[in-house]
């Protein structure tokens, strides 16, 4: 299968538990193609576009796997041990490193792209996190906690700096995801059944769509657009990211829609700190082992 990425509409990247699809948002027929299939319970995913590599978790296998964009058939196992239930992931893209969550271990970790150097960054005083999304650029990564005390918290991407940015007005924080270019956060709350937006830092909430959504899960966005699925509709939906106006159904009889992407390089920005990679590899290498020489945890060393 050959992939292609010229269109000027964004492509959707989703799971699907039994497969990942990828849907043309400005399609009306609504027609997907499957990238990978055969699959047992496929629930978060990502990508790094540059390396033309898709990550996804399967809860029901308890594992972490990866395909190439163009060779589908070619599956790898990443992470295949101490997983029981790995809904959330994300993918540095500049540091080359790959973050899940899993609501029953109640950790994060943080490893190489093969899965190597894999360390714990947080085990305690966390209860069901969820979603996980990254900002390498400044450093920091963010996740969401739907357990007896629901919040989403921020850290440095070294597990750094940890602190609770939302803890009030929230129940089932699912879908999470970030405006690079405003410093926006986006949360979908699937009891409150909302969208909301903040600083990065969690301060000047405001309300995108106010508690009409039947049960979103998770949440991307590309442009002026925001788009999610949800469990209940079955569907990919979008509106507005500014004014939660032009709510729109995109993609719909989708099995048991789970987590979503843009599928797009825009989405994975270079920024200054890629520049600095690039010019002073030295300086790539001293910033990665600085990260691991903080994590002190270490559960699996491969």
């Amino acid at each position: 299968m050959c992939l292609s990425f010229s269109k000027a509409s964004p492509l959707l990247l989703y799971a699907n538990r039994r497969d990942l699809q990828l849907v043309d948002a400005a399609d009306v027929t609504e027609n997907a193609t499957i990238v990978v299939g055969g699959l047992e319970d496929a629930a978060a995913l990502d990508f790094v576009f540059i390396h033309g590599l898709i990550y996804w978790s399967d809860v029901s296998e308890e594992a972490i796997k990866r395909t190439e964009f163009n060779q589908s058939g070619n599956v790898q196992n990443i992470v295949i041990s101490g997983l029981l239930s790995p809904d959330g992931l994300a993918c540095d893209w500049l540091g080359e490193k790959l973050y899940w969550t899993d609501s029953e271990t109640n950790r994060i970790e943080v490893s190489n792209l093969d899965g190597s150097l894999r360390k714990v960054l947080f085990w305690q005083e966390l209860d069901q996190p969820r979603a996980i999304a990254l900002d390498p650029a400044r450093g920091f990564m963010y996740w969401t906690d739907w357990g007896e005390m629901p919040k989403i918290e921020r850290a440095g991407m070294d597990g750094s700096s940890r602190s609770i940015i939302i803890n009030a007005d929230i129940y089932w924080p699912n879908g999470l995801t970030l405006d690079y270019e405003e410093q926006k956060l986006y949360w979908a709350d699937a009891k409150l059944n909302f969208i909301h937006r903040s600083n990065l830092d969690g301060t000047h909430r405001q309300a995108v769509i106010k508690g009409s959504l039947p049960h979103p899960f998770a949440l991307t966005l590309f442009g002026d657009t925001l788009y999610w699925t949800d469990w209940t509709t079955r569907s990919i939906l979008a509106c507005n990211k500014y004014t939660g106006q032009n709510l729109r159904e995109i993609h719909s009889n989708i099995f048991s829609p789970m987590d979503i992407h843009v599928f797009s390089q825009q989405r994975q920005p270079s920024g200054e700190l890629s520049l600095l990679f690039a010019e002073c590899p030295m300086w790539k290498f001293s910033f990665v082992l600085s990260v691991f020489q903080a994590v002190t945890h270490t559960v699996y060393t491969a």
